[in-house]
């Protein structure tokens, strides 16, 4: 299949970006059948407890549901709040959570965000792998990376020698790469037993790891190959390295920028901050859901700005607050962010009224 003899070429290369081996990269439409991937073929017994943190995109709690129907395993979520000090902020909650689980307890995944999603920050990936296998040294644990490919670093060598066993990743985010395109890593010691979401006609049972995953039925695969084009595109721009340096940095500058504008606060501190940032928006309470909504639906109708808006009890208020994720990229420079800045605050006076007695979203003009 002429498909297969240019994945075999793109392979090294994301290997290469991702710090792993060829051998052990295995190419996947997203993270999501990634994550599945893993979760589902692992051998389940009855009370086995998955771990998860409270900052897990919804594709895992959603499998973890499915999972406990069918194996009658246990969910164990790490309570993670935000805004987030710096890496205690996960570190402490999964050392409480660990400690408190029963013994005997047999936790058979543990997962962990590189990147998270819902609010953005860099997790101490390494660290919380490292502490779940000295409390747990059977426990595998898996990383999704969704976000991180083309965004942070990704040394699969290192995560592998800190204790992670299997690592998901998105190309269409970061990377800049079509939708469909995804990669799993996975360390020799649990290749065996990995399945594909899909099993197809050419899964016999001696099939090795990557050619269980690399025919997955009939399909479009020039999302996979079209891989090797997003990187010819990111070596033109300068390579990794200062790609990722441009949009980091401009993400830290802005999200302070615009906290201090706002007269808020960032989710996490810059130290944490990838590519993209949350802050909190300058609204009150009172104001709160409608306000937040009247905000992001405005910068896209007056101002063609898309940013995620989502609500978030902090640490020092049981009042759900109100924050943006931004996304810095290589074809914005400062400028863009003084305007988004702008623009929220053009949009949060024409709401004050919302919340108040007699006060109407439909009557507001923008």
């Amino acid at each position: 299949m002429g498909y297969q003899k240019v994945i075999s070429e793109v392979r090294p290369r994301l290997a290469e970006m991702m710090g792993a081996n060829a051998t052990d990269v295995v190419f996947l439409d997203d993270a999501s059948s990634g994550l599945n991937a893993v979760l589902r073929s692992l051998p389940w017994q009855p009370r086995d407890v998955l771990l998860l943190t409270t900052a897990a995109y919804a594709v895992l709690p959603n499998t973890g549901a499915w999972l406990k129907r069918r194996y009658n395993i246990q969910i164990v979520q790490v309570e993670v709040s935000f805004p987030a000090s710096g890496p205690e902020s996960f570190l402490d909650p999964l050392e409480q959570t660990l400690r408190q689980l029963p013994r005997p307890c047999r936790l058979r995944l543990a997962v962990f965000d590189h990147v998270s999603s819902y609010p953005p920050a860099i997790l101490p990936v390494s660290r919380l792998a490292k502490m779940v296998k000295a409390w747990f040294p059977d426990a595998l644990v898996l990383l999704d990376g969704a976000h991180a490919l083309g965004q942070v670093p990704i040394e699969l060598g290192q995560l592998e020698q800190a204790g992670v066993d299997a690592y998901v990743t998105d190309g269409h985010k970061w990377l800049m790469a079509p939708k469909g395109s995804g990669a799993l890593w996975a360390s020799r010691s649990v290749q065996d037993i990995l399945e594909p979401a899909i099993i197809s006609s050419d899964n016999s049972p001696e099939t090795t790891f990557q050619k269980r995953f690399d025919y997955i039925g009939t399909r479009d695969y020039s999302s996979w190959c079209a891989m090797g084009a997003a990187l010819d595109f990111r070596r033109m721009l300068g390579g990794e390295v200062r790609l990722q340096r441009y949009t980091s940095e401009l993400a830290k500058w802005a999200g302070q920028m615009m906290a201090e504008a706002f007269g808020t606060e960032t989710v996490v501190p810059v130290s944490m901050t990838p590519s993209m940032f949350a802050v909190r928006l300058p609204i009150a309470a009172t104001q709160s859901e409608a306000c937040a909504g009247f905000i992001a639906e405005g910068l896209i109708q007056n101002y063609s700005m898309l940013v995620i808006s989502f609500g978030l009890h902090t640490n020092s208020s049981t009042d759900l607050t109100h924050w943006i994720r931004v996304s810095s990229q290589i074809y914005l420079d400062r400028s863009d962010f003084h305007d988004l800045a702008s623009a929220v605050l053009t949009l949060r006076a024409s709401c004050k009224d919302i919340g108040r007695p007699g006060g109407q979203l439909d009557d507001i003009a923008i």
